[in-house]
């Protein structure tokens, strides 16, 4: 895993570049930002870099092709020790013997590299465990915290890390990335991609999720006829969803995908931009005008805080698709 393997995190790879550049290497970092955005990987490159055999300084690239790359890139490197959740937890005793293998003299490389995954899920005993050796810091020892909660550490741990901050993956750099893990699935990637909320882990769940590419034929199905359906046949169609709040934060997505589809369509004409390029016949049928487009845009971003607020799921559902009959059908 390189630097250059990594998409879509150019600011947080240059602080990591101009820190070897300086030779000012910190001894513990902490990568923060969302889920499937790139910090495993990235924290990978660096260890890969740090104990590379043939590194270019000046591009900043490791090899590859060392022992010491094979190695990492294989998960076999005596000195990188990657430690993640045994259960729901980072216990005591595991950041014990993660200690206990750092203090080990370097077997082979410049460097002992230790990724500590999920970081946040440390227990209280295991972050002040890791603090005394983060306060006291060996020579040619770097720890990476990863996490995606950054405000459930501990604040004496992030006092004494480097932060550096991952930020969502743009829609295009995640379907080049499913585009080369998955090309057999290429009529869904398009979609997957949209409803990533820019992560590939998302992503990728999604690609796999039969039960979400079957509820969206049957959500795409009523969107295309809602002027039709009476509110108590909307009613009886959210019941299915009650208290299932993660498939109804993707119907309200989808929801989003498909006017904003109808927008585009009915503003620039210009297909090639659509998400949902398997339903061009029935946006086409569609005759809304832009304006009430993004009246309906703005309901579904309305309902989606909502959900976040810990609305009920099928109560926000229902109130959103009858305020968007109404508007279609006053």
């Amino acid at each position: 895993m390189r630097f250059s393997d990594i998409q879509g995190q150019d600011k947080a790879i240059h602080i990591l570049q101009r820190a070897i550049q300086n030779q000012h290497i910190a001894h513990a970092y902490l990568f923060t930002g969302p889920e499937g955005v790139g910090k495993k990987n990235t924290a990978l490159a660096l260890a890969q870099y740090l104990n590379c055999e043939a590194a270019d300084p000046q591009t900043f690239s490791s090899c590859g092709q060392c022992a010491s790359c094979v190695q990492i890139d294989c998960g076999s490197h005596p000195d990188l020790i990657f430690l993640e959740p045994d259960g729901n937890s980072i216990k005591i005793e595991q950041i014990r013997n993660l200690l206990s293998k750092i203090s080990l003299r370097n077997y082979e490389s410049t460097y002992k590299v230790a990724i500590i995954n999920d970081a946040h899920l440390m227990t209280e005993q295991a972050a002040n465990c890791l603090l005394k050796t983060l306060e006291e810091p060996t020579d040619n020892t770097v720890f990476i915290l990863v996490t995606s909660q950054v405000q459930n550490l501990p604040i004496t741990i992030l006092s004494r890390c480097q932060q550096v901050q991952f930020n969502v993956l743009p829609s295009a750099v995640i379907q080049d990335i499913l585009q080369r893990l998955h090309p057999e699935r290429q009529s869904q990637i398009g979609l997957a991609s949209a409803l990533s909320q820019g992560s590939v882990s998302t992503a990728e769940v999604l690609l796999a999720n039969e039960e979400i590419a079957a509820a969206r034929q049957d959500f795409y199905r009523l969107l295309n006829q809602l002027e039709q359906f009476n509110p108590a046949d909307i009613i009886l169609w959210c019941e299915q969803w009650d208290k299932n709040k993660k498939m109804v934060r993707s119907l309200l997505e989808l929801a989003q995908l498909w006017y904003h589809d109808l927008l585009i369509l009915r503003t620039t004409g210009r297909l090639e931009l659509l998400v949902n390029q398997d339903y061009l016949a029935q946006l086409k049928a569609q005759q809304q005008e832009p304006q009430t487009l993004l009246q309906v845009l703005q309901y579904f971003q309305t309902a989606i805080s909502q959900l976040e607020s810990n609305a009920s799921p099928r109560l926000v559902l229902e109130v959103v698709l009858l305020k968007t009959k109404t508007i279609f059908s006053p």
